[in-house]
């Protein structure tokens, strides 16, 4: 697996990454409680997986651009603090189960936001902010993101097969 040094992993024996993925320089992934990173997805420069420290499953041929952002968890503004530095009984942190499915794209400097799940070819636009679940192949964009189209698959194109068996990879969480 390429893997473009200098890359940070934050418990790295919480995180899985497949053999054919690609991670670019200055990706940071945190482990928390669990990141997966399947086939042939490539995760580009200055990427940040898993802030919060949730749960982060990224499918297989997905594409996340240059600055995106995928959160598992985030600290509660009800808390005393928000900082990581604080002592824990001075925070409520919120962990969740991020699910980007198969062949989706994060576009650049996009942001998806802990809990929400990309259906499989979803696609969030440059900039955008995904506060909630984007169904398959369909185009959300903007700040909230909203959909603005479809992704159609040239006829040229290979089609998806053997889509990822969402309940073995979610614990039994359907999309």
């Amino acid at each position: 697996m390429p893997i473009y040094e200098p890359v940070v992993i934050l418990k790295p024996e919480m995180v899985q990454i497949a053999e054919s993925a690609r991670l670019d320089s200055f990706v940071k992934v945190e482990g928390g409680l669990g990141v997966t990173i399947g086939d042939c997805t490539h995760v580009a420069s200055f990427c940040h997986i898993n802030g919060g420290g949730g749960k982060v499953t990224i499918g297989r041929h997905v594409g996340l651009s240059s600055g995106a952002k995928v959160l598992g968890g985030r600290a509660e503004i009800m808390g005393l603090s928000t900082s990581a530095a604080s002592p824990p009984e001075m925070q409520i942190v919120t962990r969740t189960h991020t699910r980007i499915g198969d062949y989706c794209l994060i576009g650049t400097n996009a942001v998806v936001m802990p809990g929400v799940v990309m259906g499989e070819g979803a696609a969030l636009g440059a900039g955008g902010v995904a506060t909630k679940d984007i169904p398959a192949w369909e185009i959300y964009a903007g700040v909230p993101a909203r959909k603005i189209g479809m992704r159609v698959l040239s006829d040229a194109m290979p089609q998806p097969v053997d889509a990822l068996d969402i309940r073995e990879a979610t614990d039994g969480v359907g999309w």
